[in-house]
């Protein structure tokens, strides 16, 4: 088996999607793609090939560190080809199953590069700027509370810390003395927070009073709260650049979802056979 690396690996530290690397041909070949990375055989795997094996196994290799996946892709690349090879000298090429295995992708193929393009056209750098407009800069905004809190396991604890409050208590030193959560030796500060970061009995009454009061006693999975509202302020206004991916995501998603509707609209689809439940 004679397999030749392409690439350098200075090059490869750079990153490998960041701009191809230029190929050079070894032992008289001049035909390579330009594009190659590795030659198997005298058989090119390019970077549309580590690409596409990249978008298959995504959910494999999409924590792995770049370098580390380059070279997890690569050794994919190579045995694929090792073993299509081998099926080919095995005759296999023509195979019913193979042919029907075909048959497949390449409808995947051709769903994968036509919706691919229609969402290239549908979601570009200017409906992501439209949709932050419309939708952040624009629409509704969120308010924040900072709120302090006291964590104990029973009402009638709680309601000994109100007691203690409205009898002078520091709110802050009742918290390092009585609160059981992590937040008590911090005085119980959470900081600021919106309405949904915390579960929802705990955010109902935190956003429903007024700075500086303190709330009845709150009953949530964690045990008893005493909560006091520091602040009140509307959320600041995430720059593009921050959301600009999760938009990205957004539109995307929705963009998708309409052309499938599109195309089902007028299709004749029909179940014929819809296999029994076991259940």
């Amino acid at each position: 088996m004679q397999v030749r690396l392409i690439f350098s690996k200075a090059l490869l530290m750079v990153g490998f999607l960041a701009a191809p690397m230029i190929a050079y041909a070894q032992d008289g070949q001049q035909d390579l793609p330009q594009n190659t990375v590795v030659t198997v055989n005298g058989m090119a795997i390019t970077y549309d090939d580590i690409s596409m094996a990249e978008n298959e196994l995504m959910g494999l290799v999409g924590q792995l560190p770049e370098r580390q996946r380059f070279e997890t892709l690569v050794s994919f690349m190579v045995e694929r080809l090792l073993a299509a090879n081998a099926a080919r000298a095995a005759g296999l090429e023509k195979s019913e199953e193979v042919e029907k295995q075909i048959g497949f992708l390449k409808q995947k193929a051709l769903q994968d590069v036509y919706v691919g393009q229609l969402l290239m056209e549908r979601v570009n750098e200017a409906s992501v700027t439209a949709y932050y407009q419309e939708n952040i800069v624009d629409g509704p905004k969120q308010e924040e509370v900072r709120a302090r809190h006291i964590l104990v396991d029973s009402r009638e604890e709680a309601e000994a810390v109100i007691a203690a409050v409205k009898n002078g208590g520091d709110f802050v030193e009742l918290a390092k003395k009585r609160s059981k959560g992590p937040s008590g030796a911090g005085g119980g500060d959470l900081g600021y927070f919106d309405r949904d970061a915390m579960v929802a009995p705990f955010s109902d009454a935190a956003f429903k009073l007024k700075k500086g009061k303190i709330s009845a006693p709150v009953k949530t999975q964690f045990g008893w709260h005493v909560i006091k509202v520091e602040d009140r302020r509307t959320k600041s206004i995430s720059a593009l650049d921050d959301v600009r991916d999760q938009i990205y995501q957004i539109l995307i998603s929705e963009a998708r979802r309409g052309i499938y509707e599109e195309m089902r609209q007028g299709a004749d689809v029909q179940f014929v056979q819809i296999p029994t439940s076991s259940e």
